[in-house]
């Protein structure tokens, strides 16, 4: 299909936005590493799932050493690190904000991807980055949105877990696509990503001895139904359609597509919180949609 790997980017946008309005309130009712805990095991469970219906087996099947050890990379640094630093960052400095510090991972994975894996963009998609980046910087920077959770960290500490979670997704995904080359499943490689993020996040619990506050911190109703939400909509149908999108387009144009999601956000907060754009925000995202149109021209 044309556009396959654009449209399932765009589509991961969307579900990342949900997602994080979801994972920012999980956070802040249970803690952002509890979040990023119990919400990778969960997807672990509903991609088990989701495989067994369509492939009838609960486990990924037909992939060599190779595979398994990229796949296995992207998974504990792209979500068992990166998205620890990034939940920390969501909760400190808000959906807008932190989604702004993620529009960092295009540029990091555009230029990962040119040395791991010889990944070279055109001049009309560098040119189409440079736009999309720039319409997502001129939405999340508007100072009418500078409420940070101080309880959290500072502004500074949330700023350098974003920098972090944006790298953890720049290698995330290189190594995907390294290790999914042009044959491999994104659903089955989805899992393997995920398996290997759940047994290196819990090793680090259990030597903490973390288990039974963890399951203390999801006790409560709310709680346990916003992190189900939120991890059905972004690490199990989120992270499988962003392996599509990689597995089919170029990494920087998927992870660029992708970092719309900030864009995404200002509609979902209108009907979730009755909020109005500013006139700054509504521009930042037409700007954005010009870089998306040249990404698919190009």
């Amino acid at each position: 299909m044309h556009y396959l790997g654009e449209l399932a980017a765009i589509a991961t946008s969307f579900c990342w936005a949900g997602g994080s309005i979801m994972f920012a309130l999980a956070g802040r009712l249970i803690g952002s590493y509890n979040v990023n805990k119990l919400r990778i095991p969960i997807a672990a469970i509903f991609l088990s799932l989701i495989l067994w219906m369509i492939y009838g087996t609960l486990f990924p099947t037909g992939y060599d050493r190779d595979v398994l050890l990229y796949l296995s990379i992207s998974g504990i640094i792209g979500l068992a690190v990166g998205d620890t630093f990034y939940f920390r960052c969501l909760v400190i400095l808000g959906p807008r904000q932190g989604a702004l510090m993620m529009s960092l991972a295009p540029v990091m994975t555009a230029l990962l991807a040119y040395f791991v894996i010889d990944e070279r963009l055109s001049l009309m998609a560098l040119v189409g980055i440079f736009v999309t980046l720039a319409g997502i910087t001129w939405v999340t920077t508007d100072k009418k949105d500078r409420k940070i959770n101080s309880k959290e960290g500072s502004r500074a500490f949330g700023i350098l877990m974003g920098i972090g979670g944006a790298a953890g997704q720049a290698v995330g995904f290189v190594f995907a696509k390294k290790g999914m080359g042009d044959a491999f499943d994104p659903m089955s490689a989805t899992l393997i990503r995920m398996l290997s993020a759940t047994i290196a996040i819990w090793v680090v619990a259990l030597f903490r001895r973390e288990l039974v506050s963890t399951i203390k911190a999801v006790c409560s109703k709310k709680a346990f139904y916003v992190l189900v939400g939120a991890t059905l909509l972004g690490p199990t149908f989120g992270v499988w359609v962003s392996m599509v999108a990689v597995k089919h387009t170029q990494a920087g144009i998927a992870a660029t597509l992708i970092s719309t999601f900030p864009v995404v956000i200002i509609p979902m907060t209108m009907i979730i919180h009755h909020e109005r754009p500013t006139v700054r925000a509504v521009v930042g995202a037409i700007i954005a949609v010009v870089g998306v149109a040249m990404l698919f021209l190009e």
